[in-house]
């Protein structure tokens, strides 16, 4: 079956997908989004999700409103005991410890992942789409990585070819703790099987290609991945442009999660510039938008902040725009150098100021580039506290840089699925 108007079909793959939220979803949704604009009718095949950290309905609207087929598994290969344990399928921010063991069991339990359990109905659903819609090629995002071994089987059952998008490397992942040297070499072996049979990867930063041509020389060559970064979509501005920052507060804001760092040094900075600078509490908000743990809650109190911090939780993906351009500043921990957070692209698409917490590397020359910056490394809470210093000051003056236009253009998400459009097009021989 052709899709729209002759377009031919992509087949995607993806386990995380609205409504599921946070930044896991928002780079393949964005893809999904704009693919027909470039000729490509998407399809996709997804879980539906059991539970999961937080959801986010208006995600999924806008898919709907463009009229994407979405096609989803009955349930999410999740044990029936996780079920029965969240009668509420958003189970918010887990503890630390906890969520640090449930990974550990997870690595120890399930090869590559704990999508290994929705796999065997994804691949029978899998086959049926074949059969039903003919794609011309397949897409499939990670983590979790079991979507690039559904790829693997479908495409060569059918002998189609297929693209794996890498939002974080499998092998070489620094969140990701192998039990023992056999889990190593077998998800190993597994990722050499889908790089040996795909037609191209793709990846969201410099950093991660060459990883994969420093682990993976013997099979690959420079051409084989593609680079295309994280981005913003200016749709979701759309409406917003009116929004200002409040005149008689300096507001920084956090959006996202802490996965890449800890605030503790900066939270430490901003403590010592309110001591030094008593009069400017009353003028400093700090906002934090999105899933808060209990350690990053008594940072906060222990730091005497609790007056100064605003933690607003998880919020729908406008809502937390609206507030990013309620901010005079856009706040970034990213610690881990292959670490790629999407939110730093929605930073610049609000055109704010930047204070970015972050070893040198892609993410801190993306920063830096954008002439709105203010960098420090992980942990110099001297350096923190100056930055926070002239960003008060700066704010006062009414002189707090912004990203050029220019710069931040080539971020947009619709132009970078014309760039992913063309890969689909090569490797489909259209």
């Amino acid at each position: 079956m052709a899709g729209g108007q002759g377009q031919p079909i992509v087949l995607v793959i993806a386990y995380y997908f609205p409504p599921m939220g946070m930044g896991g979803v928002q780079r393949i949704a964005k893809f999904v989004k704009y693919l027909p604009e470039y000729g490509w009718q998407p399809v996709v095949l997804t879980a539906t999700p059991s539970a999961y950290f937080a959801f986010d309905p208006t995600l999924l609207e806008e898919l709907e409103q463009h009229r994407i087929p979405i096609v989803r598994t009955s349930g999410d290969g999740l044990p029936r005991w996780i079920r029965r344990r969240f009668k509420n399928p958003q189970i918010g921010a887990p503890p630390e410890w906890l969520q640090t063991a449930w990974r550990l069991w997870s690595q120890l339990r399930w090869i590559p992942d704990r999508a290994i359990g929705w796999k065997p109905e994804a691949l029978s659903l899998g086959k049926r789409l074949l059969r039903e819609y003919r794609p011309a090629i397949l897409l499939a995002t990670a983590p979790p990585y079991t979507d690039f071994l559904l790829a693997h089987e479908l495409a060569t059952a059918a002998n189609l070819p297929y693209v794996l998008d890498y939002r974080d490397l499998w092998m070489g992942d620094p969140f990701r703790r192998y039990p023992t040297p056999w889990h190593r070499r077998r998800n190993e072996r597994l990722e050499r099987t889908v790089l040996m049979r795909m037609a191209r990867a793709v990846v969201p930063t410099r950093a991660l290609k060459e990883e994969l041509l420093r682990r993976y020389g013997d099979l690959l060559e420079h051409e084989d991945i593609a680079i295309i970064p994280h981005g913003y979509d200016a749709e979701d501005f759309a409406g917003l442009e009116h929004l200002r920052p409040p005149e008689e507060r300096f507001v920084i804001a956090h959006v996202g999660t802490f996965e890449c760092g800890s605030p503790q040094a900066t939270l430490q900075a901003i403590a010592q510039f309110l001591e030094r600078h008593p009069g400017a509490r009353r003028h400093v908000e700090i906002r934090w938008v999105g899933l808060v743990r209990p350690r990053e809650q008594r940072m906060v109190k222990e730091l005497q902040l609790d007056d100064v911090v605003r933690i607003l939780g998880y919020l729908p993906h406008r809502e937390a725009l609206i507030q990013m351009l309620q901010a005079h500043v856009l706040w970034l921990e990213a610690h881990v150098p292959l670490c790629s957070p999407g939110k730093l692209f929605e930073y610049l698409g609000a055109r704010r100021t930047l204070l970015v917490c972050a070893p040198a590397g892609a993410i801190r020359r993306i920063a830096e580039e954008s002439r709105a910056a203010f960098c420090a490394e992980p942990g110099d809470v001297a350096t923190l506290r100056r930055h926070v210093e002239e960003l008060f000051e700066r704010w006062r003056q009414g002189e707090l840089p912004v990203p050029s236009e220019d710069y931040v253009a080539q971020f947009e998400r619709r132009r970078l699925t014309g760039e992913l459009a063309r890969l689909l097009s090569f490797h489909a021989a259209l």
